[in-house]
């Protein structure tokens, strides 16, 4: 049996766990000095017989249900959307950069959606620009939020094609209002802006049927001059397309039933090998060493 020390620092530092740089050390550098420390301090066990997995699967339900920090949110709808649609067809971007704005979550499937996450332990302070800016770039853009702030919400963006999203205490999403599109507000440099350099030299070639003969100094400004000759929802869509592109190496590893629920949206955002995903199995059964009895 396994227990935790149940208060706000324990419960902050062990979420901390379940980041992409946790297991990017662990699995990449076989580097868990991080992760056994916080374990040492915080958890205990009547039982010398624990298994990392037996470790995770404890913390994360421990930690979704006393303290859901972002990670837990955008597991689940990663797992729920991705139960919905195929991973031939869709394509989900973490931390984009949007203009001046990082976006939480980015489906990309027959439209482009982006869910703005906002838990319990966030703040609205910066919600409004970041609306603004996901605007300029997808169709539809949801916030997902907690109990706590969708009254709120609701209120502040009721005229608005926002839409609003509440994740419940027993984890589902409840849609209370549907978001409506954002054509009216696309824009050229918002959307150019979130490409590579190889990505919009392709929507160049393909649409104009050559790439700019210029210097490299000189590329960035030549092909926005010219992307800003298209139609903007048609470059919008061009640009979704483009996007869909990146999809992650190992799409069958990422869906098997090895791969741990609760470590999905760690190991989609870090696009493990083959090779990877062996060396996290072979973690995941390892003895936990590092655990203090009870």
């Amino acid at each position: 049996m396994l227990t935790v020390i149940n208060n706000t620092d324990s419960l902050r530092s062990l979420s901390q766990i379940f980041s992409p740089s946790s297991f990017d050390k662990a699995i990449r550098a076989n580097d868990i000095k991080r992760i056994e420390r916080k374990v040492k301090k915080y958890v205990s066990s009547t039982s010398t017989s624990i298994t990392y997995k037996n470790l995770i699967n404890f913390l994360y339900t421990s930690l979704e249900k006393d303290y859901r920090s972002e990670y837990f949110y955008k597991n689940r709808l990663l797992n729920t959307l991705l139960e919905k649609y195929s991973l031939n067809t869709t394509t989900v971007l973490n931390e984009f950069k949007i203009g001046s704005s990082i976006a939480d979550f980015i489906l990309l499937n027959g439209t482009a959606r982006i869910y703005e996450i906002k838990t319990d332990l966030d703040s609205l302070d910066k919600l409004n620009k970041q609306l603004n800016d996901y605007k300029q770039f997808a169709d539809l853009v949801y916030i997902v939020t907690s109990s706590k702030y969708v009254t709120k919400i609701l209120s502040d963006y009721s005229t608005s094609t926002i839409g609003v999203i509440e994740f419940t205490q027993d984890n589902k999403f409840k849609e209370y209002k549907k978001a409506d599109s954002n054509k009216s507000y696309f824009s050229h440099s918002t959307i150019f802006k979130t490409l590579r350099k190889p990505e919009y030299l392709e929507i160049i070639g393909s649409y104009f049927g050559h790439t700019p003969k210029v210097p490299n100094t000189e590329i960035f400004k030549t092909c926005f001059e010219l992307i800003n000759k298209i139609d903007v929802v048609e470059f919008q869509k061009i640009a979704f397309n483009i996007l869909k592109k990146r999809k992650i190496k190992c799409p069958d590893s990422w869906a098997s039933n090895k791969t741990p629920f609760e470590l999905k949206q760690i190991c989609y955002t870090l696009d493990f090998t083959n090779q990877e995903y062996e060396h996290l199995y072979k973690f995941l059964n390892k003895p936990l060493k590092c655990i203090s009895p009870i």
